[in-house]
């Protein structure tokens, strides 16, 4: 898959995605998406040229388990062969009223550099 077509999909959910970190005006919104690349991976194609597979982590926060909308996330990516395996975790921050699920995987995607 293509960097491009990620972004479209996450972006498709209709929620708050960030690349990187969670934005200020998102760090509070539920559900919400921040994803980012933490592995590249040269790849050389037999005419010489070059692509780069990088690994991304895709963050869901949402106030439920299996929120609706990252089964929706999850049935798309079904749609283009990729089937995830998603951790959960929950996360009670100390002293505040605030608690929320992280789900989160990798992916591997194409990003072609020229």
């Amino acid at each position: 898959m293509k960097k491009e077509k990620l972004i479209e999909i996450l972006e498709s959910l209709g929620i708050a995605v960030n690349e990187g970190e969670s934005s200020v005006s998102n760090s509070s919104r539920y559900p919400r998406i921040v994803f980012w690349d933490y592995i590249w991976e040269d790849k050389i194609a037999s005419d010489e040229t070059y692509s780069t597979v990088e690994t991304y982590q895709i963050s869901f926060f949402a106030k439920e388990p299996r929120h609706p909308k990252l089964i929706e996330l999850r049935n798309e990516l079904r749609k283009f062969g990729i089937y995830p395996v998603i951790q959960h975790e929950y996360i009670k921050e100390q002293g505040k009223d605030r608690s929320y699920y992280h789900s989160f995987f990798n992916i591997e995607v194409v990003v072609d550099y020229g």
